[in-house]
């Protein structure tokens, strides 16, 4: 199965084939953990200290092990049969975009949400889905 990260639109659709076909390993390929660390602690944690790689580091192996708990737990997603919509581009900061996607389901139901991105090295991942 081929997943490809180079632009916005295909990160987030990589990431919703991953959970579609049950793919562990794709799944934590398509995520940034570090970023999604970052703004978990930015949220969270009062006296943060962006320079505090250890405790980002810890963070994200902490978040990358929930993710994959919780899967096995709770089974995976399935995004077979949706139509994405990925609109409205934005930096939010330094290497980090924010996009709006609309789910539309089988049966018309609207589904909106906001996902954050981050682009290093000329690849695109996930951050965080806000929902």
């Amino acid at each position: 199965m081929k997943y490809t990260y180079d632009t916005p639109e295909e990160a987030v659709a990589s990431l919703e084939k991953a959970y579609s076909n049950e793919d562990i390993n794709a799944i934590i390929l398509c995520k940034d953990f570090i970023e999604e660390a970052k703004f978990i602690l930015e949220q969270t944690v009062e006296a943060y200290n962006l320079e505090n790689i250890e405790l980002i580091e810890e963070t994200a192996k902490a978040l990358e092990s929930s993710l994959v708990l919780t899967l096995q737990e709770n089974g995976f997603p399935n995004f077979k049969n949706l139509k994405s919509e990925i609109f409205n581009l934005q930096r939010f900061k330094d290497n980090i975009y924010v996009v709006d996607e609309r789910v539309t389901y089988p049966d018309n139901t609207i589904y909106e949400t906001r996902i954050f991105l981050s682009f290093k090295n000329g690849v695109w991942k996930v951050a965080l889905v806000e929902e």
